[in-house]
């Protein structure tokens, strides 16, 4: 299946009702749907350049009543990370914290909502680059009233967090969801969708 298809899915589940969380948000692809069809979207982007695109995209697209920005990648503590900057908005970047030469905030979303007056999400999209576990980690409580999550699953750099496919299909088996594998790339990434049970 490719990225189209898992869109065109992606929007069609989508109710007026729902909060979306778009983690990874990149230039704001999914969170430009969500915004339009939702009651709200929030778009978690670590990547300044990515930010600031992100941020035009919105905006062009009148969405920005819509929607947040939250500048800062998702884990599973508090901290810094490092990021590259100069690149050219809408690449993919892993994170750092060895490398790169911006530090941005790591929240744990369950903190996130906590702290801030961040709605808690119905519908998470993930797409971070080997963090996926971590994330999700960081958003266990949550994961309890999402009922609809699709998570890009970089099967290839979740070692460079010390976890593994296993971790992601763990923390989302025991929150309550029922996984099932949207697409396979040779590249070893693909789509998991996770309904709620």
């Amino acid at each position: 299946m490719h990225e189209r298809q898992i869109l065109e899915d992606y929007v069609a589940e989508l109710r007026p009702s729902d909060i979306v969380w778009d983690a990874g948000s990149n230039v704001g692809l999914y969170a430009s749907f969500a915004a339009e069809i939702a009651s709200q979207s929030v778009a978690i982007e670590p990547v300044p350049s990515n930010v600031s695109a992100l941020s035009r995209n919105l905006s062009r697209n009148d969405l920005g009543d819509d929607s947040t920005i939250i500048a800062a990648a998702l884990g599973s503590s508090e901290g810094t990370v490092s990021v590259p900057t100069g690149s050219k908005p809408g690449e993919n970047h892993k994170l750092s914290s060895s490398s790169g030469s911006a530090q941005v905030p790591v929240k744990r979303g369950d903190d996130l909502i906590r702290a801030t007056d961040t709605p808690a999400p119905s519908v998470l999209a993930m797409d971070v680059e080997g963090a996926e576990a971590d994330a999700l980690d960081g958003l266990r409580e949550t994961l309890a009233d999402v009922r609809l999550a699709y998570i890009e699953v970089h099967e290839g750099l979740l070692s460079d967090y010390r976890r593994s496919v296993d971790d992601v299909i763990e923390i989302l088996d025991e929150t309550g969801f029922e996984i099932s594998v949207f697409d396979e790339r040779r590249s070893g990434n693909y789509h998991l969708k996770a309904v709620d049970l």
